[in-house]
């Protein structure tokens, strides 16, 4: 064989492998959705940055698995996505579940530093919002967005959420 026809075979072989993949990521077929990314949100990590910049009205779509517990060694304290039957008004989304995968958009309007700690001090504007299992958003502003827990008590937490994130098209 030619090296000119293994490189073709080779080629045609990787793009197959990846198309093969590609459709291998749930939702990643339906009409509009572009997958962007597959993120890690472990339970006792507060925010974590996805790494992805909206546009005021970007649409987006996330699909969530996994478990977490909410307390490590409490098996009643274990959830997924969609979080425990329960909510309190110190959650980033008072109004669901606790534990639950939730979302924002911050947009960053300055960084200053503590003068006595030396810590840095970021003024946002922040929008969140509940993602569960699954749910779309529009970005209410232009910002970083970022995923967490419905919980400001996260360091006893263990387990982790897997999201897939998908750009609305047009």
């Amino acid at each position: 064989m030619s090296k000119r026809i293994k490189a073709l075979a080779c080629g045609c072989l990787f793009f197959g492998l990846a198309a093969l993949a590609l459709r291998a990521v749930p939702g990643s077929q339906e009409a509009g959705l572009e997958f962007v990314k597959k993120i890690t949100v472990p339970g006792n990590a507060g925010w974590v940055d996805t790494g992805l910049d909206a546009a005021q009205g970007d649409g987006f779509h996330f699909k969530a698995s996994g478990g977490i517990s909410l307390q490590k060694g409490n098996p009643s304290a274990n959830c997924g996505p969609a979080g425990l039957d329960l909510m309190t008004t110190q959650q980033p989304v008072p109004d669901r579940n606790i534990g639950a995968l939730v979302g924002k958009v911050a947009q960053l309007i300055s960084v200053k530093k503590d003068e006595d700690t030396g810590e840095e001090i970021r003024d946002e504007i922040v929008r969140c919002f509940f993602v569960g299992e699954e749910a779309d958003l529009t970005a209410p502003i232009k910002g970083r967005l970022y995923l967490g827990v419905n919980e400001n008590v996260f360091k006893d937490n263990g387990g982790e959420f897997t999201v897939l994130i998908f750009r609305r098209k047009g």
